[in-house]
């Protein structure tokens, strides 16, 4: 079956992703004279909104997340046929359904929550890395910056090696290793764009790393010192994690496929029956609940948001504030200060 006209240019279904495949479907079990939906392309914004809305009662159930995913995929097909993308067409009306949908979505289930790694895990899944290999060097490296920066992974391991999934990624030029690169004491990483800033409001943020003297195998100084001198060959635009200018950096899937082996690896050293350990419960945004979560304890909630680059520091106080019972009920003895005769 051809999906367009376009001679010059033949596409057949079974040449087509999953994703079009079943807008290919939508378009051909919905259409009809009161609501046209072809032809497939170019594609009109009301069908790529009844599309979307089409999806969460046709097998994909995680939400928005998951459905942004199915538009893009239509969006790019617009564009490689040479038809501008249809979000574009009024573009505040997709706007609207964007931030809207989600509020009135009826059928959802939600991925399950990735768990913190721990510091015995960090450390198993760093010492096992050969740092004479390039490869291993640079799932430590990462390892470690992720775990102590506390930085989302998209920042240094893209979802996929696209402009879209790459346009948060950290380039040397945004690294500075001080006081010099002769004697680190830290590094300086400064974050242009973020999942919650845009590159238009032109406000970047930074954090940082330091040395970490005690777990000298663990330090993200030393091993970035490592890659640095490894990888980089004077261009600033290089990726940080790039083993060369013009390499693509590993994509998130075989990067966490890779984590979560040696996590099992560290299971089993540990005599761990494997029946017993799901790895998929650890994912990249497990060292940065590492992060926050080990930092909490030590540091007030406005320097925990900040760490963790948090739009306000309610979404700090929600996931990573706790307290005991007992730490709670110690506010009754500071409230009653305030009475007459308190200390």
């Amino acid at each position: 079956m051809n999906v367009w006209k376009n001679a010059s240019n033949i596409q057949t279904f079974s040449q087509l992703s999953a994703m079009l495949k079943k807008f290919v479907l939508f378009c051909i079990m919905e259409h009809n004279d009161d609501i046209p939906l072809l032809p497939l392309v170019p594609t009109r914004l009301a069908t790529l909104i009844r599309f979307a809305w089409w999806c969460q009662y046709h097998s994909v159930k995680g939400g928005m997340n998951s459905i942004r995913n199915y538009i893009g995929a239509v969006c790019e097909w617009n564009q490689a046929q040479g038809h501008p993308d249809p979000r574009e067409a009024e573009k505040w009306v997709y706007d609207k359904f964007r931030r809207e949908a989600p509020k009135h979505m009826e059928v959802y289930e939600g991925s399950k929550a990735k768990m913190a790694l721990t510091h015995g895990m960090i450390e198993s899944i760093i010492n096992q890395c050969n740092e004479e290999n390039i490869t291993d060097l640079r799932d430590a490296t990462s390892y470690s910056v992720l775990a102590f920066a506390g930085v989302r992974r998209g920042h240094f391991i893209p979802k996929s090696n696209t402009k879209t999934d790459e346009k948060h990624m950290i380039r040397w030029k945004s690294v500075a290793f001080l006081p010099s690169f002769a004697d680190t004491k830290y590094v300086l990483l400064s974050l242009e764009t973020g999942k919650v800033r845009c590159a238009a409001k032109k406000d970047p943020v930074w954090t940082a790393v330091g040395e970490c003297k005690t777990h000298p195998e663990l330090c993200p100084v030393r091993l970035l010192k490592k890659w640095f001198q490894l990888t980089f060959n004077g261009n600033s635009e290089q990726f940080v994690l790039a083993e060369s200018t013009t390499a693509k950096v590993i994509n998130a899937i075989p990067w966490t496929r890779q984590l979560r082996a040696r996590l099992m690896s560290a299971a089993s050293v540990a005599g761990i029956d494997p029946s017993e350990f799901d790895e998929s419960n650890w994912s990249g945004i497990s060292f940065r609940k590492f992060s926050l979560s080990s930092l909490a304890g030590f540091v007030p909630p406005q320097i925990l948001a900040a760490h963790g680059e948090h739009s306000t520091v309610e979404i700090t106080n929600k996931y990573y504030v706790t307290q005991t019972v007992a730490q709670r009920a110690e506010h009754t003895a500071l409230i009653a200060k305030g009475f007459s005769g308190g200390v």
